[in-house]
Order: C-alpha cells, then sequence, then structure tokens
C-alpha cells in the first residue's frame, strides 16, 4: 500500500486503531523519518486519545490511557542492549488492555507475546504487513480489510 502523504498515514494508523484488541503488538520498522510517529498519531486518534503523541526515542515507553476501549503503549526499543533490559521495561506497562506499538522492534518479536505484526514502511512509502507470531496472523487477518 502507498502512503501518498502524512494524513493518509495518521488516517490508516486511525484505521488500524479500529480493530485492534488489547495485547496487539504491532512493530514499526522503518528509517527515521519513515513515519512511524505520524501513524502513531492516527492509531492515538483512532482510539479517542486526544493527549499529544511524540516519538519515545529519549524516553523508551509512553503509555496514553484509555479513552474508550484501549490505551496505547508506545515503545522505542533501539537503544535496549539486552532481552532483560525489555523485559523489565515490559513488565511494567499494561499491554493486555492496550494497542502497543514498538519502533526498532523486530530484533525482539519473540519478546512481545503472542500476537505480533510488523508493519514495514519503505523509503518510498510503501507499507506492508506481516505476521510475526502465530495469533499475530488474527491480528493480520483484521487489518486486511482496511487495507483494501
Amino acid at each position: 500500500m502507498k502512503i501518498e502523504s502524512a494524513q493518509d498515514m495518521q488516517g490508516l494508523g486511525e484505521a488500524i486503531a479500529g480493530v485492534a484488541r488489547g495485547g496487539d503488538v504491532l512493530i514499526l520498522t522503518g528509517e527515521l523519518g519513515a513515519g512511524k510517529t505520524t501513524f502513531a498519531q492516527g492509531v492515538a486518534r483512532g482510539l479517542g486519545i486526544t493527549e499529544p503523541v511524540t516519538s519515545p526515542t529519549f524516553v523508551m515507553s509512553k503509555y496514553y490511557p484509555p479513552v474508550a476501549r484501549l490505551g496505547l503503549l508506545h515503545l522505542d526499543v533501539y537503544r535496549v542492549g539486552a532481552a532483560d533490559q525489555l523485559l523489565d521495561l515490559w513488565s511494567e506497562l499494561d499491554a493486555q488492555s492496550s494497542l502497543t506499538l514498538v519502533e526498532w522492534g523486530i530484533p525482539w518479536a519473540g519478546e512481545f507475546g503472542d500476537c505480533v505484526v510488523e508493519m514495514c514502511i519503505d523509503s518510498e512509502h510503501t507499507v506492508g504487513f506481516s505476521a510475526v507470531s502465530a495469533l499475530g496472523e488474527l491480528f493480520l487477518g483484521r487489518i486486511e480489510p482496511v487495507l483494501a
């Protein structure tokens, strides 16, 4: 799917928020400036969250409490050096009642539970999705209709 603008990227995030369930994890893969935070802003809007969404690069995690049905966890694990550091961060968060977005998370995909999908944004702003876990196939099945 080709994304033509920041508004399109936010719209995609908003649409995916509409089919997400608590415990779903979306790993965001793409270069700096690819649109990962813009996508997260759309997800927040789709979840009814009005708090400004910014990149978690320097704080590693941001939690946006639920306004309606789900909260939003936004993680940046680029600087995580070991699995125990990630598990410490992960265990402090309310992932089961939230949609979790993880930037730079593919090396740690196995640590994020059973319902994991990767969203890859290439340099031409083409977006693709792939299941990273068994239950991720179910999440992917919920995502695919909003891509049509």
